[in-house]
């Protein structure tokens, strides 16, 4: 099996934390530079609502608990989906990444629980998981910027 460079294996740990924060930024990340990179406005308008929606809904009292019953599922899944597309992206070992990727959404989601948890003793719970918003956006755009331009495709 081959084994992701350094870079690329940076890539999936930063992309699978913010997939564990926000399910939808897994694939959304490796999209939007692919949509971004052949120039699609709909593809990134479609990739942003999906993204939004997720922020929005992530704030209601309802919303489930991503530590709970399938909550982590998902952000594993999504997490994996991200990296492959991410290592399809860099040309980079799909399974290899895909699994780095995984491997760190149940960290990302554990940190933006604890993360919220200590923010709102005290302070605003929204504004709390706003900062958690944009931590999972920088880390998603970290994990992605630069790509797939040089390769062409996502």
């Amino acid at each position: 099996m081959s084994v992701p460079t350094a870079s690329t294996t940076a890539r999936a740990i930063l992309l699978g934390l913010a997939a564990g924060s926000r399910s939808t930024l897994g694939a959304a990340a490796p999209l939007w530079a692919g949509a971004r990179a052949r120039g699609s406005v709909s593809g990134r308008c479609s990739v942003a609502l999906a993204v939004i929606g997720e922020l929005a809904v992530d704030k209601l009292p309802w919303a489930p608990s991503r530590l709970e019953g399938p909550g982590t599922a998902v952000r594993v899944l999504a997490g994996g989906l991200g990296g492959a597309l991410l290592a399809r992206g860099l040309g980079q070992p799909v399974l290899a990444t895909a699994g780095i990727a995984a491997a760190a959404a149940p960290l990302g989601a554990a940190a933006g629980l604890r993360w919220r948890s200590w923010w709102g003793t005290g302070r605003g719970a929204w504004a709390g998981a706003a900062l958690e918003d944009a931590a999972a956006v920088g880390l998603a755009r970290a994990a992605c910027s630069g790509w797939p331009r040089a390769r062409g495709r996502c």
